[in-house]
C-alpha cells in the first residue's frame, strides 16, 4: 500500500503531510514536556518559546508558539535562498513548512509527560521525529529550517553543510546548558541521535542503485525517457542473446532507491517484457547527483 501511495503525486503529497504530523506529535507530546529542544531552527524556535514564556510570560493558550515562530524565522531564510532553489523544491518547501509549523502549534503540549521516564520520551521522540523527517525528505519535499541556509552558504562559501549544521547545533546545546543545565542538553543531543538514526533508515534516497536494463527496443525511447524524468544519465550497449543471437539492447544507469519504481515504470511501459537487474548499496565516485 505504501508503495503504491508513493507512485502518484497525491500520493506522496500525503504521505509527507502525515510525516509532519509524526513529528509534531514526537515533539510536542514526547519531548517538550521534558522540556528538551530538538536541533536545527526548530530547537531555536522552542528555546525561544521558553524564553517568551517563562522570562515574558507571553502565550496562546492551546497553541505552542514554538511552530509560529518557526516559520516567522523561516521567512528571511526563504528570501535568502531563493535563488538557490529549484522552483518546484522550492514552492513545495514552502507549503510543507507551513504544514509542520501548524501542526506544531496546534497539537496540544501534555501538561505533564505522558511517561514517566525521561529516556523512553527521548526514544520514542527521537524515532518519530526521524520516521517524520524521512517520510517527507523520501516524498522530494523538505519542511525547510537550517538545512536551506546551510545548502544556500555551502555554494557561496564551500563550507560542508554538515560543519554547518554541526555548529549550529553546538550553539544551540550551549545556550540550553546555560539557560537550564547538563541534563537536558545530555538527552536532547540523545534525542537528535535517535532521530539521525531513523531518518537514516527512512531516507531511500540516500541507497544508491546500479540498474542494469536487457530490452529488445533498441531505439533511444527508454534511454530518452530515463534521462529526462529521472535526470540520470544513461549508458548502452548493443549486445546479443546467448541462446537466441538475437540483437539486444543493454543499459546501464545509477539512481537512488525512491526512483527505483520511476525507472521500472518507465521500462515496462515502453517494454512490458524488458529484463532489469538492479544491485543496491554501490559505491559512486564521480559525477552522480545526490538529490535531496
Amino acid at each position: 500500500m505504501y508503495n503504491s501511495t508513493m507512485r502518484t503525486f497525491a500520493g506522496r503529497m500525503f504521505i509527507a503531510t502525515l510525516g509532519c504530523v509524526i513529528m509534531s506529535i514526537g515533539i510536542n507530546v514526547f519531548t517538550t514536556p521534558w522540556n528538551l529542544y530538538t536541533t536545527g531552527l526548530m530547537g531555536y524556535s522552542q528555546l525561544f518559546r521558553s524564553v517568551l514564556a517563562e522570562d515574558f510570560n507571553i502565550t496562546f493558550n492551546h497553541v505552542d508558539l514554538a511552530g509560529i515562530l518557526y516559520y516567522i524565522v523561516s521567512i528571511p531564510i526563504f528570501i535568502i535562498t531563493y535563488k538557490s532553489l529549484g522552483r518546484r523544491f522550492f514552492l513545495r518547501t514552502l507549503v510543507f513548512t507551513a504544514v509542520f509549523s501548524l501542526t506544531t502549534a496546534f497539537i496540544p503540549v501534555p501538561s505533564a509527560p505522558v511517561i514517566d521516564d525521561r529516556l523512553t520520551c527521548v526514544i520514542i521522540g527521537g524515532v518519530c521525529v526521524g520516521m517524520g523527517d524521512g517520510m517527507v525528505i523520501t516524498c522530494g519535499c523538505t519542511v525547510g529550517g537550517l538545512d536551506m541556509l546551510a545548502m544556500h552558504i555551502t555554494k557561496k562559501t564551500g563550507l560542508q553543510v554538515g560543519k554547518f549544521t554541526i555548529l549550529a547545533n553546538i550553539l544551540l546545546f550551549v545556550l540550553c546548558f546555560f539557560r537550564y543545565d547538563f541534563s537536558v542538553v545530555v538527552y536532547s543531543v540523545l534525542y537528535m541521535v535517535f532521530a539521525s538514526l531513523i531518518l537514516d533508515r527512512m531516507h531511500q534516497q540516500n541507497i544508491n542503485i546500479q540498474a542494469l536494463i536487457f530490452t529488445k527496443y533498441r531505439d533511444n525511447v527508454i534511454p530518452q525517457r530515463i534521462m529526462e524524468e529521472t535526470g540520470r544519465g544513461v549508458t548502452r550497449w548493443d549486445g546479443y542473446g546467448a541462446y537466441t543471437n538475437e540483437p539486444t539492447a543493454v543499459l546501464c544507469t545509477c539512481i537512488n532507491r525512491y526512483e527505483l519504481e520511476q525507472l521500472e515504470r518507465i521500462v515496462k511501459g515502453v517494454d512490458p517484457k524488458a529484463f532489469i537487474i538492479t544491485t543496491s548499496n554501490v559505491h559512486i565516485n564521480g559525477n552522480f547527483i545526490h538529490k535531496v
